[in-house]
């Protein structure tokens, strides 16, 4: 389930740009010449209009005009030999004739690439729609600016409900996801488990009734016996053990629990007291470094007041600003 992972949802959009002329501030221009300067405007940082939503951790907005050409599928050499003998079509010869352009794919407009990570408890499509309300409701001037030379944007999008269903039209399936806050793996305790004994007692149930199915109900009379015995042996077999493959494919596709941790105010704070401690250790050197008892104490009064202004438990604050950049 790679849309949603470890505590996060990791949503993927494509959304076509429209290829009409336009006209802005008087001059004649392209939607996506004038995307990409939008795009080139818009605030990063703490303006970023990301940055007021408190949940979303990477968000990213790429043009793509077109597909890349890998280069020529390079075919069997001794098939491209022997292709001119061969009773193929013609169509099917060009495609071996190493002399003859082969078809390339091509988009048929240029894209507005969106994806944006955000905590999420369960990745349901609710959660996500709330996402997109609540960005839209925040930023909904720079949104705007970026989305409205999407097709289809200006007669859609009138609120935050159309603008959630808008993009969510153009979700992809996410196949990547990038998460990094298990930072020492999932430990395996939780992990998601399955007992052994029930996949062996579900199988064998499955087996029984597959193989009396087959014995009394699809064998001919005249079969019952050995013969019969073990071919319905041997169909009860495949078909617990197709269910079982395909029980533990499924079981493969639940998501990683979420990281202790891991939402963006606890990272956001997390960011925060390293900054904060990494000062506390190079203004406190001398003192830390000392060996008399007056160097303890001034150490330990400095720590004491460090945890009272930082206050390392209370992730509302003091904690760092979201989008904020650096260390």
């Amino acid at each position: 389930m790679p849309t949603f992972d470890s505590g996060a949802y990791f949503l993927t959009t494509l959304i076509p740009v429209s290829t009409a002329t336009i006209v802005e501030d008087g001059v004649p221009t392209s939607p996506v010449h004038a995307l990409r300067k939008h795009l080139s405007l818009l605030p990063r940082g703490e303006r970023s209009p990301f940055a007021t939503n408190t949940t979303n951790h990477f968000a990213r907005l790429v043009v793509i005009d077109d597909v890349d050409y890998n280069g020529r599928e390079q075919p069997n050499t001794l098939l491209v030999a022997a292709s001119p003998e061969l009773p193929i079509d013609q169509k099917y010869k060009d495609l071996l004739n190493p002399v003859i352009a082969q078809p390339q794919d091509h988009l048929s407009c240029p894209f507005l690439f969106f994806s944006a990570d955000f905590d999420s408890k369960t990745g349901s499509d609710a959660e996500r729609d709330a996402y997109l309300r609540d960005l839209w409701t925040q930023s909904e001037g720079e949104l705007r600016k970026v989305f409205k030379y999407c097709l289809g944007f200006e007669a859609r999008v009138r609120d935050a409900a159309s603008f959630a269903k808008y993009v969510a039209d153009c979700q992809i399936e996410t196949t990547m996801p990038f998460h990094d806050y298990w930072a020492h793996g999932v430990p395996a305790d939780k992990l998601p488990n399955v007992s052994l004994k029930t996949v062996g007692l579900g199988g064998l149930v499955i087996f029984a009734i597959a193989a009396a199915l087959v014995y009394f109900w699809l064998l001919p009379h005249f079969l019952h016996g050995f013969i019969g015995a073990l071919l319905a042996i041997a169909a009860g077999v495949g078909v617990a053990g197709l269910a079982i493959y395909l029980y533990i494919l499924d079981f493969g596709k639940k998501p990683f629990p979420a990281a202790p941790d891991s939402t963006l105010p606890d990272v956001l704070k997390a960011l925060y007291l390293r900054r904060e401690l990494t000062r506390f250790a190079i203004d406190n050197q001398v003192d830390a470094a000392g060996t008399d008892a007056a160097s303890a104490q001034r150490l330990y009064d400095a720590f004491k007041a460090f945890i009272d202004a930082n206050k390392p438990g209370d992730v509302e604050g003091p904690t760092q600003k979201p989008g904020a950049i650096g260390i």
